[in-house]
């Protein structure tokens, strides 16, 4: 035999090569296309529940919104009133309203309004220089170039 010869296969081995390849690829293109879907289907019912989700949130936000609603009503002056007026409640008199002294207690403390605070900051921390006037720091100026 000749050694430069090459070696052939037999035909029926390559077609069934050929074959192999082309169930292959077509087993490769299916499963891409299972993925794909699988994917989407996720994609689609996570999408759908956020929806839902939104509905629940709206609905809950219009429910708020009544309940503050049907509050404001119960609230109000005219039907306070009218609820008091049902129970037999009145306005107390002054001579029968009356102090209990509990001893110890002195009462709330006052609440001070004013920023004391914010005075007593701002003049510690300032330079002099920043606190001064244009007249002052000008006599300061002044002096300072007299007695050199």
């Amino acid at each position: 035999m000749n050694a430069n010869r090459p070696i052939l296969q037999a035909s029926w081995r390559v077609r069934q090569q050929k074959v192999g390849l082309v169930l292959l690829a077509l087993v490769g293109a299916t499963m891409i296309a299972a993925l794909y879907l699988s994917v989407s289907s996720q994609a689609t019912l996570v999408g759908r529940e956020i929806q839902v989700l939104e509905g629940q949130i709206s609905l809950t936000r219009e429910s708020n919104a009544n309940l503050k609603t049907e509050l404001a009503r119960l609230l109000s002056y005219d039907e306070i009133q009218a609820r008091t007026d049902e129970l037999g409640f009145r306005p107390a008199k002054t001579r029968e309203v009356h102090y209990i002294p509990i001893p110890g207690y002195e009462g709330k403390e006052p609440i001070n309004l004013t920023d004391d605070t914010a005075r007593n900051i701002n003049t510690s921390f300032l330079p002099v220089e920043y606190s001064q006037s244009l007249f002052e720091w000008f006599g300061l100026r002044t002096q300072r170039g007299s007695s050199q």
